[in-house]
């Protein structure tokens, strides 16, 4: 079966251990694959996207991570109880 069309290519690249391990321990902590920690890393080096929309899908990302935690619905619970909300609109 032919593989459907797509604007990217594979990209081989020989790295030192050492830096293949930060690659490695990057992606775990960021819960991405090491291709896409990669990709952040180039298009940054080279001055590709915008910064600005990158920092908002990383606190998307961390956002929806936290989401689900039954601490943070215990502070949100905290901080409605505790806020005035007379006079909103």
């Amino acid at each position: 079966m032919a593989r459907p069309r797509s604007d990217s290519t594979v990209l081989t690249i020989r790295v030192p251990a050492a830096l293949e391990k930060r690659l490695t321990r990057e992606a775990r902590r960021r819960r991405l694959t090491r291709s896409e920690v990669a990709r952040t890393a180039l298009e940054a080096g080279l001055g590709g996207r915008d910064t600005a929309s990158d920092f908002a899908a990383e606190a998307r990302r961390q956002s929806l991570l936290v989401s689900n935690l039954p601490s943070e619905r215990e502070v949100l619970r905290f901080i409605m109880d505790i806020t005035d909300t007379a006079g909103w609109k």
